[in-house]
């Protein structure tokens, strides 16, 4: 898939021997895929998993030799980018609607997209469209669920549940809570634990101590 004008001879072209050569020059360059907006269509894989694939749309149309915009086809199977170091990965996968960018590869990656490693390109293609990697968060609206700085402040927001998953979770810090906190796991405040801690100068018997106070 070429991002090229359709029919994009000018009248001028024809005017003088440097008019045709800039008119095929202009061809050339036409047929070179280059960075565009774009926006998501669908998306594959993710998650907590290897990174996955989106199909986007180019959102700046294509023009024929009278500037009529012709839109583009959808790219298929394009890979998205995430921020990831060895095994470690901040997850925060495309949505269908999304806007992003493409960076255009100049060579056919097809072969490296299919095995994740190196390979030989698939064809003799070259700055082609069918070869365009994902950028995301361009031009998006203001998120409805965000982990990052608020004025001074770190701020977690999700509709879902927040999850902590660690061999151990260590708080320095003073913590405010707007609802309620579930652990599996013991709770230890200090040097007490909530789990099998006891309370001094009660009486052994039947009767429960007072709530909390």
């Amino acid at each position: 898939m070429h991002n090229k004008l359709i029919g994009s001879q000018r009248p001028e072209d024809a005017a003088s021997p440097f008019n045709v050569m800039n008119a095929a020059i202009r061809r050339v360059l036409s047929m070179l895929g280059t960075p565009l907006p774009v926006r998501v269509c669908a998306l594959r894989g993710g998650g907590v998993a290897a990174v996955g694939f989106v199909d986007v749309q180019p959102m700046v149309h294509q023009q024929d030799g009278a500037g009529r915009p012709i839109p583009h086809g959808i790219i298929h199977n394009v890979p998205y980018i995430r921020l990831q170091g060895g095994s470690r990965a901040i997850i925060c996968d495309p949505g269908v609607g999304d806007i992003g960018y493409i960076l255009v590869s100049g060579r056919d990656i097809s072969n490296v997209k299919a095995n994740r490693a190196e390979a030989a390109p698939g064809s003799f293609r070259q700055y082609d469209m069918a070869d365009a990697v994902y950028l995301g968060g361009l031009l998006n609206a203001a998120p409805q669920d965000y982990i990052g700085w608020v004025g001074g402040d770190v701020h977690v927001r999700t509709s879902g549940r927040f999850v902590i998953d660690a061999a151990q979770c260590d708080i320095n810090c003073a913590v405010t809570v707007q609802g309620d906190i579930n652990a599996t796991g013991d709770v230890t405040g200090g040097s007490i634990s909530l789990r099998t801690h006891r309370h001094g100068g009660v009486q052994a018997g039947s009767a429960s101590t007072g709530a909390p106070a």
